[in-house]
């Protein structure tokens, strides 16, 4: 199911909440980040491993950065089914859910396909539907309300989730849900009603 987290910049994950979370999705993990000079960033590794996990995070301290740690249900545990994936040149995407989809590739996962078959060609040419809320209204109404997306567009700096409000916040981190790591040791809460009605379908971060 995976695990998604978006740090903001004046954030910090702390250290017990990425090691629970590396404990609970064993099967890879991933980042995605934009430096203050505009270079991008993407890490991913198909085994999670803490000492690399905790080294990523130390270096990104100081951006705003998405992890995701993913704990495989349907693909091969590899390089080229971690989040996050590549759409087009400038856009990246992480996923946690699932997705019920024609697979013609068994050892590719549910979020490959997505990526590949259908959001790489209505994306290549039409970047700018990522601030569209109809397209994240039809995204969640296709996929199913409880599948959460994170993407990077590193050409307009943006940071995009879709589904935010499913997600809880931790210490000022959003997660995409309370399963994939020891939520008894942390004080998760859900967004405010107000931030829900405020921002419906998605949510865009200046990076």
């Amino acid at each position: 199911m995976c695990l998604l987290i978006h740090k903001p910049r004046a954030a910090r994950i702390p250290l017990a909440l990425l090691e629970s979370a590396a404990d609970y999705n064993p099967h890879g993990f991933g980042c995605m980040a934009l430096r203050d000079d505009g270079s991008l960033v993407v890490k991913r590794r198909s085994l999670t491993r803490k000492r690399e996990l905790r080294r990523l995070n130390d270096e990104l301290s100081d951006q705003d950065c998405v992890f995701h740690l993913r704990y495989g249900t349907s693909g091969a545990v590899d390089w080229e089914n971690t989040h996050p994936i590549r759409i087009t040149s400038r856009i990246w995407m992480a996923h946690n859910g699932t997705l019920n989809l024609r697979r013609h590739a068994q050892d590719r996962s549910d979020t490959w396909h997505l990526a590949h078959d259908y959001l790489r060609p209505l994306l290549r040419n039409r970047p700018q539907l990522l601030e569209d809320r109809f397209f994240h209204e039809l995204l969640t109404t296709c996929c199913g309300p409880h599948n959460k997306f994170v993407f990077l567009d590193a050409a307009t700096r943006r940071t995009v989730i879709v589904n935010r409000e499913k997600g809880v916040e931790v210490e000022g981190l959003w997660l995409s849900n309370t399963r994939w790591f020891d939520a008894s040791r942390f004080q998760c809460h859900a967004a405010a009603p107000a931030e829900q009605s405020a921002l419906p379908r998605g949510t865009l971060f200046s990076i």
